[in-house]
């Protein structure tokens, strides 16, 4: 991964003037599924997730010009972890990870997948990324009954972006476990090549706080820990499905998605 330069902070910096406000103390995100790292946190590098040059000069820079596509773009390489096209871990493209998560997201959370759609029609006609809000939209159009459902209780494990355990187990014992509400934020914590992200915000009837994240990480970190054939050490990847009660929590190697 690579470091933030003198001048890509300063730069950084300067957009961080017209971003926001001394009494912007809360500031929403740019939209919940998408664009789900605020602003001020890509510029101050606090988002809970490494974030990489030019990535997160061009997502800021995409944000405040309403490029929405051209945003989105930066968002899915903001980690630093696409090679070639393909996302570290994985054997997808980067349009095809966001398939993924527009899929689930369309699934889980029409609500917000209806606003995202209504603010991805206001992008700017520079937008050089129209193929990206293109394939949301598309899917917004998909018969909802014919993509698949997941569960929506219990402990899943997953076979998809395993992280190393040892990083999963150091994220559990150096987080946060205050009693205070996560509320509108989605990456809470990460260590090495695993990451700690929830489900949108839908107000504080579904909200937890950190010590029932970290709770339910160690759950995840129990019960999915294992040898895949690949390796001699344990790798992790595992999410408690959103229910009535509370939003999504993914503990994978997974920098996007979880709703």
């Amino acid at each position: 991964m690579r470091a933030f330069s003198i001048f890509s902070t300063f730069a950084l910096a300067q957009q961080l003037v017209v971003a926001t406000s001394e009494n912007d103390l809360e500031p929403s995100l740019p939209e919940q599924l998408f664009l789900d790292l605020h602003v001020q946190e890509v510029i101050t590098n606090t988002s809970g997730m490494e974030v990489v040059e030019p990535w997160a000069s061009m997502y800021v820079q995409a944000i405040n010009e309403r490029r929405f596509g051209d945003a989105v773009w930066a968002r899915y390489h903001i980690s630093g972890d696409v090679e070639d096209g393909i996302i570290d871990g994985t054997n997808q493209t980067v349009l095809e990870t966001i398939e993924e998560d527009a899929r689930e997201y369309r699934v889980n959370e029409p609500d917000y997948y209806a606003t995202a759609l209504a603010f991805y029609n206001q992008t700017s006609t520079t937008d050089k990324h129209a193929e990206v809000l293109n394939l949301i939209k598309r899917i917004g159009d998909e018969d909802i009954s014919k993509i698949e459902k997941r569960k929506t209780y219990g402990i899943s494990c997953s076979r998809n972006y395993l992280a190393n355990s040892n990083g999963c187990l150091q994220l559990i014992e150096h987080m946060s476990q205050s009693k205070a509400y996560i509320g509108n934020r989605r990456a809470i914590y990460s260590w090495g090549s695993c990451y700690l992200r929830v489900g949108p915000y839908h107000g504080s009837g579904t909200d937890f706080n950190y010590w029932t994240a970290h709770a339910v990480a160690k759950l995840i970190e129990d019960e999915c820990a294992y040898v895949p054939p690949c390796c001699n050490y344990k790798k992790t990847s595992g999410y408690s499905p959103k229910n009535g009660g509370h939003r999504k929590i993914c503990l994978s190697s997974k920098r996007s998605g979880c709703s």
